[in-house]
């Protein structure tokens, strides 16, 4: 199993022959890619690159090269995409070595259209390749399954992911229309309660519509209340949106720094799983409740 000592001794007399112009190519590593992308220990790889896993190898040596240079087992890269556990066992080796390098690598943007923790995917898993700004919803491609990633936040309290939103495709217009609707029965029946932001729904909002004045006013007007709004919402982000593909729910560079870059979870959200978590500025942020962690 090669180690970085390997790594160094093995490429250090082949990038001085390739900085000589010589064409050289050693353990099957294409030098001339590395040489394009490369000037001293920085790199700059094209998006496209990525989306093919023609040249892992020199990406991934190109990466330790910058980010890693004391790593000294190739364990941490996966055959495939199988548990949250597997990453962020990898996480946890690459972060002990250096978890500035970590959180760097985490927000690499590689070109047009690549998010947070791409090309970090990209690194760790042996088949997988980037599906690239022009793929609506799908991020990483591993083995044929496509799957989008999401960075996001974790609220413990009720093990709710957060932080996010549905892709521009999906029209949450009309239930937008209707919680506004509601906010403003909502005010008008208890003026004490501030209307925040003018397009938003906050949790004192939240509560507000349970008053017994407010539900009667609502039934009254014909109004959607809000339990059932979020069940149109849960159908709505279930049908456009979640059912399409499974999703890889990663930590924000806005979490924690112990849940930066982690594995949530990697799952095909089910209409149950989901939750009108933030109303604000004009959309509506889903939550998405899981079982565990595995961080």
């Amino acid at each position: 199993m090669a180690t970085q000592g390997d790594f160094k001794a093995r490429f250090a007399a082949a990038f001085q022959r390739a900085v000589n112009e010589e064409e050289v190519f050693v353990d099957g590593l294409d030098l001339d890619f590395i040489n394009r992308c490369s000037v001293s220990n920085a790199f700059e790889i094209d998006n496209r690159d990525l989306q093919t896993t023609d040249f892992k190898s020199e990406i991934r040596f190109l990466i330790c090269r910058k980010y890693f240079p004391e790593l000294q087992t190739s364990d941490i890269f996966l055959p495939k995409i199988t548990t949250a556990k597997a990453l962020n066992t990898s996480l946890d080796i690459i972060d002990s070595l250096d978890s500035r390098a970590l959180k760097q690598l985490l927000q690499l943007n590689a070109g047009s259209g690549l998010g947070p923790g791409e090309a970090l995917l990209y690194f760790l898993l042996d088949n997988v390749s980037i599906g690239g700004g022009s793929s609506a919803g799908v991020d990483v491609i591993d083995g044929g399954t496509k799957y989008e990633l999401k960075a996001v936040k974790l609220r413990k309290k009720d093990m709710m992911l957060t932080d996010f939103k549905l892709g521009g495709t999906v029209d949450i217009s009309g239930i937008q229309k209707k919680l506004m609707d509601l906010k403003k029965a909502m005010l008008e029946t208890l003026p004490k309660v501030k209307e925040g932001e003018k397009t938003g729904i906050n949790g004192d909002h939240i509560k507000a519509f349970q008053n017994p004045k407010v539900k009667k006013v609502i039934k009254e007007r014909g109004l959607t209340n809000y339990e059932d709004l979020e069940k149109e919402f849960q159908e709505l982000a279930y049908n456009e949106y979640f059912k399409a593909h499974p999703i890889i729910f990663m930590g924000s560079k806005g979490a924690n720094s112990s849940e930066m870059g982690r594995v949530f979870a990697i799952m095909q959200v089910q209409k149950k799983d989901i939750r009108m978590h933030q109303v604000t500025s004009s959309t509506i942020k889903p939550g998405i409740v899981i079982k565990k962690l595995d961080i």
